[in-house]
């Protein structure tokens, strides 16, 4: 008897863990669909964003850059993004002259014509109207594109759908009827992808409000929503733009949004610098930085960070000297990735590459070896990029200049102190490539090798190994050359 008790509850036990089996399944299941969406490239419920966009779309910002989302999706990173110029009020938080209302206010869909009954429509981003894309109407007079959102929450339930094509007008039911006909070949009305392709006529007819934005110029419309195209393309006789950022499709796909276009009367940041300069009080400073935008402002305002950082007066000398890039990134701000080489400043085009040699100094001499390596135009347009450039001094005459300026190779460990390693390396980088490639071999071998003897013991390293010394050469491939070149300043 006690043995039979004992195998049922031994039974009983393992159908407990069978059960608790299945529980654990579900709790499995369940913890799956909890899974953070946050990084998906959707905006799943609770998220502000998920995703990288136009600065302009996160908020009261130029086009210039892009924001991202941050890593909870709760809102947008927008430290790149550079605010739209002051005396565009759109955003400021107050319904100012011409403006019908201000970002981010609603207002009810039945106080709006055309009969909505539900909903709250929302201040459209320029702020001289309303946007009734979340309008519909309520009871029996709603249109098929309430039919189908409706349907669409419904999912399988058939008595859920039949409730929602009951609540629509006779129009909107029978254009629902259409695009239900349609939509057979697809997946279903839920199938938007399909629905669009293939059911077109019908998709739209039943949403029109969907059609800005769909990817295709449909009646009425001259542009598609986030199209943009350059400022200056929008220039008039009465109204011309800087050559800098793009104007924006608006919301309705009816025209162009200029907001972010500059006037062509703005000073550039180097303007703004020479009006700055003739300037005897804050007052008139203060005049000159208003006739800018911000994107201009900011890099004004970083060229006179670097020259107060370092205590210079602001001169041609001291911009041209410490703050050199600051002052080059002001002087070439407009200009500079117009595929124009344009004179004084510029010497180049952005992301143009040339060989070596033909980087001239101011004599018309070859300032580099030919053919050895590219020199590319830096983001200022002011000057080659010349690090993968070789001068003119052969190994023989690097080890000279090493002697007269730096005293010499170390004689020990000790004496090889980050002060004389670069000045040794500034020796080297006059080299030619053969020189550069035999000086710099040499020394480098120098300073990783270590002596071992027959059982693997490590002996002396570097500077202090008289074995090291003695292989370096060979181990260097250097011959040391002595080819003398008169561009050479050794």
């Amino acid at each position: 008897m006690k043995k039979i008790l004992t195998i049922s509850v031994f039974v009983f036990c393992m159908m407990l863990l069978v059960s608790c089996g299945g529980g654990s399944s579900s709790d499995s299941s369940e913890a799956d669909s909890n899974v953070p969406k946050c990084g998906n490239g959707k905006l799943d419920e609770g998220e502000v964003c998920d995703g990288e966009v136009a600065c302009w779309e996160a908020g009261h910002f130029y086009p210039e850059g892009k924001a991202s989302c941050n890593s909870d999706c709760s809102a947008y990173d927008t430290s790149k993004c550079i605010a739209r110029d002051p005396s565009d009020s759109c955003g400021n938080f107050q319904i100012d002259s011409g403006e019908t209302c201000e970002q981010g206010n609603t207002k009810p869909c039945s106080e709006l014509p055309g009969n909505y009954t539900q909903g709250d429509a929302q201040c459209r981003r320029d702020c001289r109207g309303w946007n009734p894309e979340n309008c519909s109407n309520g009871g029996k007079i709603r249109p098929c594109s309430y039919i189908l959102d409706c349907v669409k929450r419904c999912g399988a339930d058939s008595a859920c759908e039949s409730s929602c094509k009951a609540e629509g007008t006779d129009q909107g039911a029978a254009l629902y009827a259409e695009l239900e006909k349609c939509a057979a070949t697809c997946g279903g009305v839920a199938d938007e992808e399909c629905l669009t392709k293939n059911c077109y006529d019908a998709y739209y007819a039943c949403n029109p409000n969907q059609k800005c934005g769909n990817g295709v110029l449909d009646e009425g419309e001259i542009c598609e929503k986030k199209e943009t195209k350059p400022c200056q393309e929008l220039n008039t006789e009465d109204k011309q733009y800087q050559p800098i950022n793009e104007a924006v499709c608006n919301s309705e796909c009816t025209g162009w949004d200029p907001y972010s276009c500059v006037d062509i009367n703005a000073l550039t940041c180097y303007q703004v610098y020479e009006c700055v300069k003739d300037c005897n009080d804050s007052s008139c400073k203060d005049e000159c930085i208003s006739k800018t935008w911000p994107a201009a402002k900011n890099i004004y305002d970083t060229m006179n960070e670097c020259l107060m950082q370092n205590e210079c007066v602001v001169d041609e000398e001291c911009m041209n000297g410490v703050c050199k890039f600051q002052a080059d990134a002001c002087k070439t701000h407009l200009t500079c990735g117009n595929d124009i080489v344009d004179k004084p400043y510029e010497i180049c085009e952005k992301g143009e590459y040339v060989d070596c040699g033909d980087i001239k100094d101011a004599n018309g001499d070859a300032m580099y070896e030919a053919k050895t390596g590219s020199a590319y135009c830096n983001k200022n347009c002011t000057e080659y990029g010349v690090t993968m450039c070789y001068k003119f001094c052969s190994c023989s005459a690097i080890k000279t200049c090493i002697e007269q300026e730096c005293g010499g190779y170390p004689k020990s460990n000790a004496e090889n102190t980050d002060e004389k390693i670069k000045c040794m390396e500034t020796c080297e980088s006059w080299g030619s490539k053969i020189g550069a490639g035999e000086a710099t071999g040499y020394r480098q071998l120098i300073e990783s090798c270590c002596e071992q003897d027959n059982q693997g013991n490590v002996g002396a390293c570097g500077w202090d190994s008289s074995t090291c010394l003695q292989n370096a050469p060979s181990q260097a491939n250097a011959t040391c050359g002595n080819d003398s070149n008169p561009k050479c300043p050794y």
